[in-house]
């Protein structure tokens, strides 16, 4: 069972909150102690038929395509969905896989286009929205200082999917999963100079948000 109280933790201010997941992150990369080049070396073993490869993969960046997922759709169903779907698509592609660039620039390429895909089903069919209950899971604890952290996350949360996609996906990419700027640009297509822009804007409409939910 996904642990989402250590994924998403639940904190009351916004920079704060930022800090909180890249430090998960950051502690998961150091424990790892791997080179740049071993993902690579794993897909190219999953191209020719290393199905172990892959699971070593789903091991290492599950957590970190579950948090995109969940910050950018607010749903634990479609975040571990969509999470599973870029690993069947990274099986697909792994032969076309190109080590110039970074894995993690290659991998959240595709989470993006997954998402993107998911945002126009819901523009389709919009979903009901998540009642307040459904972050309790978060607080990891009972009463009134389980349930104002509860809140807390909430706000969060809303806040973020307030944000026009092409601000939160950035933000996302940058501040949670702690892509640096060109790796970032790479996997959105757009120029380093044009992200900086998008990241700039978000952090400033998040905080503006999360004022008028507070």
């Amino acid at each position: 069972m996904v642990e989402y109280a250590v994924i998403f933790p639940a904190l009351s201010e916004e920079p704060a909150i930022w800090q909180a997941l890249a430090d998960t992150l950051a502690a998961e990369a150091a424990e790892a102690g791997e080179p740049a080049e071993a993902d690579a070396r794993r897909v190219q073993r999953l191209a020719g038929g290393d199905e172990a490869a892959l699971q070593e993969l789903f091991d290492k960046w599950k957590r970190p395509l579950l948090g995109f997922f969940y910050r950018s759709l607010g749903s634990r169903a479609d975040a571990e969905d969509l999470t599973l779907e870029v690993f069947v698509r990274l099986h697909r592609s792994a032969a076309r896989y190109e080590p110039a660039a970074r894995f993690s620039t290659y991998l959240f390429h595709i989470a993006h286009n997954l998402l993107l895909n998911e945002l126009r089903r819901r523009r389709r069919k919009p979903a009901q929205p998540a009642a307040p209950a459904a972050f309790d899971y978060l607080a990891g604890g009972e009463g009134d200082s389980a349930r104002r952290l509860a809140e807390l996350e909430e706000v969060f949360q809303r806040a973020l999917e307030r944000l026009p996609e092409k601000y939160r996906t950035p933000l996302l990419l940058v501040k949670q999963q702690q892509l640096d700027y060109p790796a970032a640009a790479a996997a959105l297509r757009l120029t380093e100079n044009a992200l900086r822009v998008l990241v700039h804007r978000g952090r400033q409409l998040l905080k503006t948000e999360m004022e008028a939910l507070s």
